[in-house]
């Protein structure tokens, strides 16, 4: 083997691996080390990074396999001729995890936001297929982060923001403890470099002041062991600096006023000595209320498992102690990594398996999000996870995270218990829908065959499935009622030119029609329709080419209606999904007013009052007869105009009522004439109609005022 760091590094796979391949992981090194046939010897700052990257894959246990993929990934990416020797030398298996590690080496997070989604599900994608991917690329960017070569200010941010967005929360997930706290650290130095070199002068003055204490505290708690017959080891150090930055930041403190600057560590050899050390150091310093956290009866997603408290130790100083055995503390630092069985075979299931069900959800939950936002924001939202964990009637634990609420809970059941529920059972309380769960809380799910979900769900759920199955809920909802309209309308069109629409669907050949739309299924005609991309006149052209297409006739909406503000939150038109509908500017509908829909070309479906003048002039074909749904305590713009005499205070006098109503007044204008008239004009946001006139009527009781009017235009 030309190289000896090559040597040790077999060394150290064989130390925990003791059946690996010892001479597939010589060939690796020396691909590796070894310059291609004809060319250079590779660079010593290349040759290093290879096996660099390799040990990190060793220190984290990984199998041989892996730490070949290390060795040899820089080769593959950069040498186009390298992936068939590669296949031809190690076998597919090294081909296809050094594919996958291809595909998310592109993964940047400095782009558009679709582009960040489609990195996100590259990344995602590949870890469910082979965790050992995801591993590698973290190993990658852990010794990329290390190396004092100079990086451009600016790749040097990008990077530092993706180590603290991306890969250690990766790592955290997957339970790699080692790699996170010094993803974290880099990715801070890398981001905020001048933030850093602060928190590493203050830190370096406390820990010089702390380094005593430390040994102090040290002694005591080997005392303890010793003391009590319990075989153990103590470590102490200072937080990392990510963490103290993120104290200071959560808790708007300044560096002074973290106060658990110090944590221990005790490792034991049982479980029943981590209780055990507990009860005496609580019985020896001040527990730090709230600070007690059971990760061992209770453990983390990715099988973390620790007793964590805070007490008030010597010289009243706060310091945190986290106790754990010895397989426990090889979990927390190597994590997946620790307990992970390449191509086992086994018939009952581990409890490592639970690791890799947030990976079947992410992706079972990306076969049905579409819009690339929403997939960002929900593998966010499961990257960084706090947990509660509740109660099922019959006892069983599950996990969700925190602010979950009983529809999460009923569609982790099952899809048809979320559709169907009703109502919920807190610790034997009837509670909301919306109530926020707590660990240790007993839920019970009350169903209804004829429920179903609602789109105001969306605004408190938090689980990736519940968010997703609600909205693909929402969705066919949608397209079943645009379908529906979609026909009616190219059925009045139809009927206008002479024929048959239903004739015409069955006997026209719809499929080369929708084909010539650009779609695949003739479904897909009446849809476009029913949402305002496509007229009945247009079908009705490419069903009979012979017809002479005319110009619409119809009068196009005013500008400023097709201006309009999207869906206003809290409004239902029964019978047509939220993100259909518009609200026209020209009259402000406001609920509990008679009002009609017009079915726009790219707009969706625009709501007028029916009394709108506008709508007098818009083509009767393609409107829709509609009505305010659950009548939700949203407010709404209207204009009113109080003409009035010109005399002192009656401006205030207004301004109180208003006032009375709790009404807010986002714009008010006041005009005078020499006649010794005022014209007082106000934009004030209202509830429904039956508000609105409350207000009207006590205006017009106002000594001196003359009349006042809704303004629709």
């Amino acid at each position: 083997m030309p190289h000896p760091e090559c040597e040790d590094l077999v060394a150290r796979v064989l130390a925990y691996q003791p059946e690996a391949r010892v001479e597939l992981l010589q060939r690796a090194c020396a691909f590796a080390t070894e310059p291609p046939e004809g060319q250079a010897a590779p660079s010593a700052s290349r040759r290093e990074h290879a096996v660099a990257v390799a040990a990190v894959l060793a220190e984290l246990y990984m199998d041989d396999l892996t730490v070949v993929c290390g060795l040899l990934h820089h080769r593959v990416a950069e040498e186009p001729d390298a992936r068939a020797t590669v296949a031809g030398q190690f076998g597919p298996e090294v081909v296809e995890l050094l594919d996958g590690l291809a595909k998310i080496s592109r993964v940047t997070y400095s782009s558009s936001k679709s582009e960040q989604a489609e990195s996100f599900r590259r990344l995602i994608l590949a870890m469910a297929q082979d965790v050992r991917v995801v591993v590698i690329r973290l190993a990658h960017r852990l010794h990329e982060m290390r190396s004092p070569h100079p990086v451009e200010p600016s790749l040097r941010e990008r990077m530092g923001r993706e180590a603290l967005d991306i890969y250690a929360p990766l790592a955290n997930r997957l339970g790699i403890h080692r790699l996170k706290s010094e993803l974290e650290d880099l990715g801070l130095a890398w981001s905020l470099p001048e933030v850093y070199a602060d928190l590493v002068a203050r830190s370096q003055e406390r820990v010089t002041e702390s380094d005593a204490y430390i040994d102090g505290v040290r002694h005591i708690l080997e005392q303890i062991l010793a003391d009590n017959g319990i075989r153990g080891r103590v470590s102490g150090r200072p937080k990392h600096l990510y963490s103290i930055y993120r104290k200071m930041l959560d808790q708007g403190i300044g560096f002074d006023k973290v106060y658990d600057f110090i944590a221990f560590r005790i490792i034991v050899d049982e479980l029943r000595d981590c209780y055990a050390m507990l009860g005496v150091i609580h019985g020896r310093w001040t527990p730090v209320p709230g600070r007690f956290k059971d990760y061992v009866a209770l453990p983390k997603r990715n099988l973390y498992q620790s007793l964590h408290t805070t007490v008030i130790g010597p010289r009243g100083q706060p310091i945190e102690v986290q106790i754990r055995t010895e397989k426990m503390h090889r979990i927390a630092e190597q994590g997946i990594a620790a307990h992970w069985r390449y191509k086992e075979k086994r018939d009952a299931p581990r409890p490592e398996d639970r690791v890799f069900e947030w990976l079947r959800q992410v992706v079972d939950a990306h076969q049905e999000i579409r819009d690339p936002q929403e997939f960002l924001e929900a593998i966010k939202v499961e990257l960084y996870p706090d947990v509660v964990f509740v109660f099922s009637p019959a006892g069983d634990l599950l996990e969700f995270p925190q602010g979950s609420t009983p529809v999460d809970y009923a569609y982790a059941v099952h899809t048809q218990v979320g559709e169907r529920c009703v109502g919920a059972k807190v610790n034997d309380r009837m509670v909301p829908l919306s109530h926020r769960l707590k660990n240790g809380d007993r839920i019970e799910i009350i169903t209804a065959k004829s429920h179903t979900p609602s789109a105001d769900w969306l605004e408190f759920v938090q689980t990736t499935k519940a968010r997703s199955k609600v909205r693909q809920w929402i969705k066919a909802q949608q397209r079943e009622r645009s379908v529906e309209l979609g026909r009616e309308l190219c059925d009045r069109e139809f009927r206008k030119a002479g024929h048959s629409f239903s004739k015409a669907w069955k006997e026209a050949g719809m499929q080369a029609v929708a084909q010539q739309f650009g779609f695949t299924r003739p479904e897909e005609i009446l849809e476009s329709v029913g949402y305002g991309k496509l007229t009945g006149r247009q079908v009705l052209g490419k069903v009979y080419p012979t017809h002479e297409e005319q110009p619409d006739r119809e009068v196009e909406e005013p500008k400023r209606a097709r201006k309009a503000e999207g869906p206003r939150k809290g409004i239902v038109i029964r019978g047509v999904g939220d993100t259909m509908v518009r609200f026209a500017r020209c009259c402000n509908p406001l609920p509990g007013e008679a009002v009609m829909g017009f079915v726009t070309r790219g707009q969706g479906l625009t709501v007028h009052t029916a009394d709108c003048v506008n709508m007098r002039r818009l083509d009767p074909a393609r409107r829709i007869e509609v009505e305010w749904g659950g009548a939700e305590a949203t407010s709404h713009p209207v204009k009113i105009r109080v003409y009035c005499d010109d005399r002192k205070g009656i401006l205030a006098t207004v301004t109180q009522i208003l006032a009375g109503f709790d009404v807010n007044v986002s714009r008010a204008d006041v005009r005078t004439s020499a006649a010794g008239h005022a014209e007082l004009n106000f934009e004030i946001l209202v509830e429904n109609l039956d508000r609105l006139q409350k207000i009207l009527g006590s205006i017009r009781n106002i000594k001196g005022v003359a009349r006042v009017v809704r303004v629709k235009r």
